[in-house]
């Protein structure tokens, strides 16, 4: 991962003001969702394909006094990506981008004119992340707004959530800096009264390109303990890997029941506005 680029989210310093889910609509140009307030300040409720962060407002009580663990929920661009190793036609890939500096951007992209609406990455993401758009036929999500930094435009050099942000909650740069100021932001939080704060990323699913700075269990912050790539993504893999022609044979019968599938999308979008 030597001059990789990633983001850093030091939790400690989110203040919820949720600038960055506005940035990053308004650079994707993604529209607002008509949503409903269920109790909660959080909003939208979920990520989507006109979503793609959100800030994650988690309510804990103790001795009867509410305290929020506030986390960015946007996809992970993970190293070792559950989604790009169950896409049956490769829509889900690693794309690398080279800047000026000579770092690389790696993301997590999928291509909506490869996409068969299969929805198997939604069901294999750890995080809860991909969201099927029915309209668009395809899966979008966070980019890490390549278009903004391999632009050349100084400006633009980092990503719209982490430029839109006030009280340094995020940070963009080389990989291996992040950690090594993370590791230090962590070492101070323990010796100040939180004994569980530890960067979160760093090798998880062979190393996340969001990290994050907590001070409890991941779990507190809607974040699985100990992500990793289902079982049933490892089986998919291992059989179809060595038939690529009886792979490519099953594509054209997926392609064949794309209607059905879609037809089945069609009936989740409906019944989730039902439930908004």
């Amino acid at each position: 991962m030597a001059n990789q680029k990633a983001i850093l989210v030091d939790t400690t310093r989110c203040t919820a003001c949720r600038a960055c889910q506005v940035a990053c609509k308004q650079w994707n140009q993604n529209p607002g969702e008509k949503t409903e307030n269920k109790g909660s300040y959080e909003n939208p409720p979920s990520l989507s394909s006109y979503t793609w962060m959100r800030i994650l407002f988690n309510e804990y009580y103790k001795d009867d006094k509410m305290t929020w663990l506030f986390t960015k929920h946007q996809c992970m661009h993970c190293d070792e990506a559950a989604c790009v190793e169950v896409c049956p036609p490769n829509a889900t890939t690693h794309i690398d981008y080279k800047l000026s500096d000579g770092s690389v951007l790696k993301t997590v992209q999928t291509d909506p004119n490869k996409c068969i609406g299969c929805n198997y990455c939604r069901v294999a993401c750890p995080f809860d992340v991909p969201g099927y758009n029915q309209k668009e036929k395809g899966i979008f999500r966070c980019t890490m707004c390549f278009d903004r930094v391999t632009n050349g435009v100084a400006k633009y050099d980092i990503p719209a959530c982490v430029k839109s942000c006030a009280p340094g909650t995020l940070s963009f740069g080389d990989r291996a800096e992040l950690i090594a100021k993370a590791k230090l932001r962590v070492a101070r939080l323990k010796a100040s009264g939180y004994p569980k704060a530890h960067l979160y990323g760093e090798t998880e699913l062979d190393g996340l390109n969001y990290m994050y700075i907590l001070t409890d269990e991941p779990s507190k912050y809607g974040l699985p303990n100990d992500p990793s790539v289902p079982v049933s993504v490892t089986v998919w893999k291992a059989i179809t890997k060595p038939y690529g022609l009886v792979a490519t044979a099953g594509l054209v019968i997926a392609l064949v029941v794309n209607g059905v599938i879609n037809a089945r999308n069609r009936g989740l979008e409906d019944k989730y506005k039902l439930e908004q």
